[in-house]
């Protein structure tokens, strides 16, 4: 066996080959693009291939299967037609690892999501989107009023109106039993590409002082260790509200490519994806601790 990729579901952002432990994978030649326009992986040596699961994990487009993977996949569970179409997007990431986790838990069926149009979590589970930040509110008064079921509130920072909107709302969370995923993503980079312009946002600390959650943390999601311990604090934050505990909070923190490259009109291409991170290890990460903050 060895790793099976849908060569047109590839976006070509190559976030999967630094990840292979062997170094199997590769993107095409300029000449070689798939239906999306775009130069996709291979796989040079499928026999080397040791189905480690490594590729999956980080392939944000839901375009990698390795079904001889030790670890449990959800991979069925992502919308394939929906994946985030921005190259390299890591609310793909997320999707999966929410997907991955909903699976290992057997709580798909009892799992509702609630999210504002735009955070792009495509799951084949009860979702509500929303044009406005109306899902909020709903989504806590369903919890209320379905408590058996296990609640996701998709609370994204990526502008500074919902990184505000969402110091406001968690600052005021009590008792609610609900896990919320808040993504920071909200990073613009000075017209030099060496440092940041605006962005971002440091509310998980202040939380934390609060004591009234059951479990604060901040993780990143750009490499094989990262996207674990995401996926590990994902695990525990559904389990948490499965025992009854009070809300969690998993805040992601990652650079949007759309955004700091200016708003390509097309996929972008590996080489600009890669300097993004470059940048954002420069310029972001520093500021901001992958730690957990409080867990009780």
């Amino acid at each position: 066996m060895a790793a099976k990729i849908d060569l047109d579901q590839c976006m070509g952002c190559g976030n999967c080959l630094a990840a292979c432990p062997r170094n199997l994978l590769k993107l095409t030649d300029g000449e070689q693009t798939n239906g999306r326009g775009v130069r996709y992986v291979e796989l040079s040596s499928p026999d080397a291939c040791v189905d480690c699961g490594t590729c999956e994990l980080m392939c944000t487009a839901g375009a990698i299967r390795v079904d001889c993977s030790p670890a449990v996949s959800g991979y069925d569970l992502i919308r394939k037609d929906k994946v985030p179409p921005h190259a390299g997007c890591y609310l793909g990431t997320l999707s999966k690892v929410l997907a991955d986790e909903i699976v290992r838990l057997g709580i798909r069926q009892d799992t509702v999501i609630f999210e504002k149009k735009g955070s792009n979590i495509y799951l084949e589970v009860e979702t509500h989107d929303y044009d406005g930040s109306e899902f909020y509110e709903d989504g806590l008064r369903y919890k209320r009023e379905h408590p058996e079921k296990i609640v996701i509130l998709i609370c994204a920072s990526s502008k500074a109106g919902s990184t505000a909107q969402n110091v406001k709302w968690l600052g005021a969370l009590k008792e609610e039993k609900v896990t919320i995923i808040k993504t920071l993503n909200w990073f613009e980079p000075n017209e030099t590409m060496d440092g940041l312009k605006t962005g971002g946002c440091h509310h998980l600390e202040e939380l934390a002082k609060q004591g009234n959650a059951s479990l604060l943390a901040r993780a990143g999601v750009r490499t094989p260790a990262e996207v674990s311990e995401l996926r590990r604090l994902v695990g525990k934050a559904l389990k948490n509200q499965m025992e009854g505990k009070p809300f969690s909070v998993v805040e992601m923190l990652f650079p949007c490519f759309y955004r700091v490259g200016n708003r390509p009109q097309s996929l972008m291409p590996y080489e600009d994806i890669r300097r993004i991170n470059a940048w954002f290890d420069t310029c972001v990460v520093p500021d901001y601790e992958y730690r957990v903050y409080l867990d009780h």
